[in-house]
């Protein structure tokens, strides 16, 4: 009897448990999945030549699934890449380089009850971009000032804006970024040599990002125009060979120089000869017939630096180096009247003036001793004291020629020949 009430007993909690959930279920329903908040902050955030990464926000809770399309429209076209998408941010792969595609997300969670995907609002298009993968396929220097270089470009295929880097090898690195496919660089340094090289890129939707080639062409070499040249001197004088050697200062971004020789002696100066020379010591030798004649002469010096197509960008010409052949002393003896020794040279055509120098040594103590427009005279000194009988004194000529205000010499470097006598009462 007391098993019977047990059993009784059970079945009795056992229906009071259903009722109680019964009336649990009618009070409570489960509630039906509610449609997604939408998605907010679709931009791009990385990228390759073939895929672009996304991110997004959306306040939906961990059981928000994403559809993810993309198009070459921003309107039309899309096709599905990830229908199941977990989280952002998310990679789609498999694109074209140098493109812009446009992305959306539309988000949404499944009922639990008709297992039925409830979609939210799918959010607008964004525009993303690949890289270009390619380099430009040509870059040329076209021109230069002295503080400029000009450069143009290939189109390279996708890329609608460059970045152009130059440095020379002690500057730092600079860039400039440009749209099109040329520029000019500006405020660079005096007679230096660049490297320049440009790489493609295209824009992010921002406007800002720009997702970069990893592909660049180089140029080096690229040179500003030459400054003018300085330190121009005359530094060997053959008249018997009828040549002269003109060396300057260097330019160190010239890739060559120009020297004219022009007359010096004319009322109305000429060119006698121009040489061109390739190489970058700044040194030549000048060979004419008129260099073993008495003149005058004038030489004058520019660099220059070559562009892409080997093109001369010569720089400003220097100030001119006057010079002549050393007059020769054609007669030399004791004048005894006058107490000196007299002396006649060569007349220098174009000469405006010539100074005498006396020592009483050979190679050196040489002093003015008289400036005279004259082709003679007696030396009687040597600075500041008389001739001394049965001494050796030495002597040369110098012409002068007036340039504007001043009086320059004509002698060159290599005009160290004298004359001497031994002076007698």
């Amino acid at each position: 009897m007391g098993k019977s009430f047990k059993n009784v007993g059970n079945r009795l909690i056992l229906t009071l448990v259903a009722a109680f959930a019964l009336v649990l279920i009618t009070a409570f329903p489960v509630k039906a999945a509610s449609k997604p908040s939408p998605i907010t902050g679709l931009k791009q955030i990385e990228g390759s030549s073939t895929s672009v990464e996304v991110s997004w926000s959306c306040l939906g809770g961990s059981d928000t699934r994403y559809k993810v399309e993309i198009s070459e429209q921003p309107s039309t076209g899309y096709i599905v890449v990830d229908e199941n998408e977990y989280s952002s941010p998310t990679w789609i792969s498999n694109l074209e380089a140098g493109k812009t595609y446009y992305v959306r997300i539309t988000p949404f969670v499944n009922d639990s009850k008709t297992y039925e995907k409830i979609w939210g609002d799918t959010s607008a298009p964004v525009a993303v971009v690949t890289k270009p993968d390619k380099a430009p396929a040509t870059l040329t220097h076209t021109k230069s000032t002295t503080n400029s270089i000009t450069v143009n470009w290939s189109a390279v295929p996708g890329a609608d804006v460059y970045e152009v880097e130059y440095y020379t090898t002690s500057t730092a690195k600079m860039q400039c970024i440009t749209t099109g496919t040329s520029v000019t660089l500006k405020n660079l340094t005096k007679n230096a040599s660049y490297t320049i090289r440009v790489t493609g890129g295209r824009k992010y939707a921002d406007g800002m990002t720009i997702a970069w080639s990893g592909d660049y062409i180089s140029r080096g070499n690229v040179s500003v125009k030459p400054s003018k040249v300085s330190g121009v001197e005359v530094n060997y004088y053959w008249q018997n060979l009828s040549e002269i050697s003109v060396r300057n200062s260097t330019i160190e971004c010239a890739d060559g120089y120009q020297y004219q020789l022009y007359t010096a002696y004319k009322d109305k100066d000429s060119k006698i000869k121009t040489v061109t020379t390739s190489s970058t010591y700044p040194q030549t030798y000048i060979k004419t017939s008129a260099l073993k004649k008495h003149n005058f002469y004038k030489v004058r010096v520019r660099a220059y630096a070559l562009n892409s197509k080997n093109e001369k960008m010569y720089g400003g010409w220097s100030s001119w180096k006057y010079v002549s052949p050393q007059p020769d002393v054609t007669k030399a003896k004791n004048n005894k009247s006058k107490k000196g020794i007299q002396i006649s040279w060569d007349k220098i055509k174009g000469a405006n003036r010539y100074v005498v120098y006396v020592s009483n040594k050979k190679d050196s103590g040489y002093k003015k001793f008289q400036t005279t427009t004259k082709t003679g005279t007696v030396i009687t000194k040597c600075g500041k004291s008389k001739l001394k009988s049965g001494k050796t004194y030495y002597f040369y000529i110098a012409p002068q020629k007036k340039v504007g205000n001043k009086y320059v010499s004509g002698l060159a470097g290599n005009a160290n020949y004298c004359w001497k006598l031994k002076y007698k009462k």
